[in-house]
């Protein structure tokens, strides 16, 4: 009689090892923290203080003193006193301009937008940097050359420049198809808030870190939902607080003296700026805050999904 095999006992798994091959696998798709930025403000604030008094200086100190002082001691014309006095207004940011652009021409693999590989390929702040001057320039020079000046056109320049920049943030805001390629960005791809590309193009460039940082950008926004809620939230504040300082602006053209609006519109001009600048501070740290409690609960809930596993293995 044939004597039937006994059946071999069922395989049992050892915990052990099985949660070390789980926890192999899945250790890379866990993190505690979102991907991360290379660049702090904090690391360039002694460039960031010298570049905002240099602002301050030939921005608002001296076309205010060169202004009050022909005024009160010589017979100039207004419009020969305008162009005195004025001929130091964004010299800084138009002297940034050529800058930027030798740097994406002449060192384009370490500063161009990924992907980029055309020798005259500038990324977005470039060419919105440019239009924005030359529209900043116009009505200055148009208010200034005629006849018979006009003034109001003089003091809503910066409100033009303004109105630029909300309408390029409120486009957008519309996640539309591109149809170029814009900085990073390759035809085709969904637009991102016009804040993304300003802060892509600026820290890469003209803060220096390069293309890593526009590596380290894109992760970000594609692993934190909670980042690209706050890049749209700031692209909106910045939207509405642009509306605000244009209608201010206006008040004070058509509201003041002009003797008494030069002075306070350039002043204001720096206020708003300081006063979003500092809101927007404040907001993004606090959604950073949330964005560090996000990655820290995903991380507990998938140890939690990976022990469940371990339960049924």
């Amino acid at each position: 009689m044939t004597k039937l095999k006994e059946p071999e006992p069922p395989h049992i798994l050892n915990p052990e090892s099985t949660r070390s091959s789980l926890d192999s696998n899945e250790a890379n798709n866990l993190s505690l923290h979102p991907p991360s930025l290379s660049f702090s403000p904090w690391k360039k604030k002694f460039s960031i203080i010298i570049c905002a008094l240099g602002l301050l200086l030939f921005d608002l100190v001296l076309p205010c003193i060169i202004y009050y002082t022909l005024s009160s001691l010589t017979t100039l014309e207004i419009e020969i006193n305008l162009g005195i006095s004025c001929a130091s207004l964004g010299l800084g940011e138009m002297m940034e301009l050529p800058l930027r652009g030798y740097r994406l021409v002449k060192h384009r693999s370490d500063y161009a937008p990924l992907g980029q590989t055309a020798k005259w390929g500038f990324d977005f702040l470039f060419w919105w940097y440019l239009i924005a001057t030359v529209i900043g320039i116009v009505p200055y020079v148009i208010s200034t050359s005629l006849e018979e000046p006009v003034l109001w056109l003089f003091l809503m320049s910066p409100g033009i420049i303004a109105g630029f920049a909300i309408l390029t943030t409120a486009v957008s805001a519309i996640p539309f198809r591109l149809p170029f390629s814009v900085s990073s960005d390759a035809k085709g791809e969904r637009c991102k808030p016009f804040v993304y590309y300003v802060i892509e193009d600026f820290v890469a460039v003209d803060a220096g870190q390069k293309r890593r940082y526009r590596e380290e950008l894109r992760a970000r926004w594609t692993a934190s939902p909670v980042f690209r809620r706050l890049i749209w939230d700031v692209n909106m504040w910045w939207t509405i607080g642009g509306v605000i300082f244009i209608g201010v602006l206006a008040g004070m053209t058509w509201g003041l003296p002009f003797d008494v609006a030069y002075g306070v519109i350039l002043g204001w001009l720096f206020l708003w700026i300081g006063i979003w600048t500092l809101g927007t501070w404040f907001w993004v740290e606090r959604e950073l805050g949330r964005e560090r409690v996000w990655f820290a609960r995903k991380k507990v809930a998938k140890e939690g999904e990976i022990e469940k596993g371990l339960e049924i293995v």
